[in-house]
Order: C-alpha cells, then structure tokens, then sequence
C-alpha cells in the first residue's frame, strides 16, 4: 500500500525526545525566531556558525566584507532583499541545526541535496526558492525523502 508523506510512520525521536515528525510547533517556533530576531544579531550568528563567505553567497552580493558590517550592532542594514534571503538562509540553516546539529547544518547547506536536483541548498536561497528549500529541509529533519 502507498502512503502519502502525510501518513508515513513516526521514522525519527524529534524534538524534546518524542518521537515523531518535525513538530508543527517547532516548525512555527524557527519561523517566529527569524522573523523577531534583530537582523545585525541573525547575521553575527550565522556568521559563527557557517561563516561569513557562505552568508555572502546566501545573500547574494559581492562585497566580502558586507556579512561583518551587517553583524556589526551599529552597522548598516542590508537592503530588504538581502535581508529576507538572509532570514530565509537562518530559517533552513536552524531547522535542521535545531534537530541535527551545528556541522551536520553547515555539511546539508553546502552539500548537493537530492531533493534540490543535486543543487546547493544554499544557492535555492539566494535564488528565495523558499518552499523547495524549506521543504527539503524540513524531510532532512524528518528523514523523508520520497520525491
């Protein structure tokens, strides 16, 4: 018998040590954490955490220096599409961060994915293909990867 991804079994322990697909609440927790979070404070994270040249290609722009200054509490604030490519990349990079761990982020963000046709997860958002990007992360955490 076919299950869809809706049925499929309880495959992995999730969050808090239940077993059971990423919660819908947690989900909803990463989405209200990058939409609140200063953006000099998410870009000084990500910038600990992947580093600042994959925090420029998620951002998609030249400049080399420009993760620095956007971490910086007092420096500029990237344009409105550099910021939501920026919270788009927190948002993935946290998913699975949250369930996976800190290298096991970083290795699925700049690894071929699959789901992705063997694309970069972090090129999906700098082009903002947020429901494939969020998706692929999101059956990572599950461990589903029925296509």
């Amino acid at each position: 018998m076919c299950r869809s991804a809706v049925d499929l079994p309880l495959l992995r322990y999730g969050f808090g040590g239940k077993i059971g697909r990423m919660e819908a609440t947690t989900r909803n927790s990463v989405y209200a954490e990058v939409t609140r979070m200063n953006i000099h404070d998410l870009v000084r994270e990500l910038n600990e955490n992947v580093g600042a040249t994959i925090v420029q290609t998620m951002a998609g722009v030249k400049d080399r220096t420009s993760p620095y200054k956007w971490a910086r509490p007092d420096g500029p604030e990237p344009r409105a599409e550099v910021e939501a490519r920026l919270r788009l990349g927190y948002r993935v990079w946290r998913t699975i961060e949250r369930a996976e761990g800190r290298h096991t982020a970083l290795a699925w963000l700049m690894g071929a994915n699959p789901r992705l046709e063997e694309n970069l997860p972090v090129l999906y958002v700098q082009q903002m293909r947020t429901r494939e990007v969020v998706g692929a992360a999101e059956a990572f955490v599950d461990d589903i990867y029925a296509a």
